[in-house]
């Protein structure tokens, strides 16, 4: 029988934590179970304590992420929405000549009168046309927008790009 090290007893603890956090809801939320096909590349923005860390100057920025896509193929974008004074806004839906918005889908609610609970959109783009774009978030204060509807006029706490080449 092998022996594990601590190392190895460590790094595997930290796997099951990675892994469990991104499968995991918050307790009182649910998968949607909505039977779509799934994006060709999926990712999720940054958890909320994160990008309140970078807007506190407790971590460094968000690096961009990199997706390529071929023509038809689908990127969906997790977001996290709570009730909170702080939140993911986009402000950059990319060149419309590449990619098409699809509709948003929920992927997870709350049950009834759970305080405080959230629940995860997937925001979804499919390439049209070959060339680079940039979709762009920013983790916002809610409560310094100058326009209700306008994200880009609140208060930029952190940010997150991901770049979309297709081809």
């Amino acid at each position: 029988m092998r022996r594990r090290t601590a190392r190895t007893a460590t790094t595997t603890a930290l796997a099951a934590l990675v892994v469990g956090a991104g499968l995991a809801g918050v307790t009182g939320c649910s998968s949607s179970g909505s039977g779509e096909a799934a994006p060709a590349a999926l990712l999720a923005l940054p958890p909320d304590l994160d990008a309140e860390a970078v807007g506190g100057g407790k971590q460094p920025a968000f690096e961009p992420s990199e997706v390529h896509l071929a023509v038809g193929r689908t990127v969906g974008v997790d977001v996290r929405v709570a009730p909170l004074p702080h939140g993911w806004r986009l402000v950059d839906g990319g060149d419309t000549a590449l990619l098409r918005r699809d509709a948003d889908s929920k992927q997870s609610t709350c049950a009834p009168n759970t305080a405080g609970c959230g629940h995860t959109v997937r925001q979804s783009w499919t390439a049209t046309a070959t060339g680079t774009t940039t979709l762009t978030w920013r983790y916002v204060d809610l409560a310094s927008c100058k326009e209700a509807q306008n994200p880009a006029s609140c208060r930029a706490l952190a940010g997150k790009e991901v770049r979309v080449t297709v081809g």
